[in-house]
């Protein structure tokens, strides 16, 4: 799987991830979305599962965790990851940029905490936005780095539920972006 974006892919109005614009804007990369490869494949909690790699290609993600819901949910609760290569050059400093862009361009946004780490090659943002008219809760976490082949990448999770659940998700998205991130950096 390969979906690729460059600084004439997008139409007018589109957002893009921000870490992504910065880095096509700045470095003149192209981006270009991968599959999860099986090393990156990290167990996920009881109760959620994996949407077939066909699907979550299909909604531009690398890999889609679902949260097992009572019958008639609203909204199923979800973790997308999605890899990017970004070519030969430099990783994106996310301390340079303002990553709360991607959650504050949502309907009704609040951003709750934004944190920079690992030198300012990890971001992690959480807010609040409404969609459909329900509340949910999303947190989203961003990690530049130089892959094993040499490429620029930045690699994405983002996880998003219900606001009413998040006490009852927290701890297993957090357990699941733990398990991402050290998949992701070994």
């Amino acid at each position: 799987m390969a979906v690729r974006y460059q600084a004439d892919s997008r139409q007018l109005g589109e957002r893009m991830i921000a870490a992504l614009e910065y880095a096509i804007a700045n470095f003149r990369c192209t981006a270009e979305l991968r599959a999860s490869l099986p090393s990156l494949n990290f167990a996920p909690p009881i109760g959620w599962y994996e949407l077939d790699a066909e699907a979550a290609h299909a909604a531009m993600a690398s890999r889609v965790l679902l949260r097992t819901e009572t019958p008639g949910a609203s909204f199923v609760s979800n973790a997308v990851v999605q890899y990017f290569s970004l070519g030969q050059t430099d990783p994106v400093r996310l301390s340079d940029i303002d990553t709360t862009l991607d959650i504050t361009a949502l309907r009704n946004a609040t951003v709750l905490d934004h944190v920079v780490d690992h030198d300012g090659y990890l971001a992690v943002d959480d807010g609040v936005y409404s969609a459909t008219d329900i509340d949910l809760r999303v947190r989203r976490s961003q990690l530049a780095y130089v892959s094993a082949r040499g490429d620029s990448s930045l690699a994405i999770f983002t996880a998003t539920t219900p606001a009413s659940a998040w006490d009852t998700t927290e701890s297993e998205i957090k357990e699941m972006e733990d398990r991402w991130l050290t998949k992701t950096i070994l």
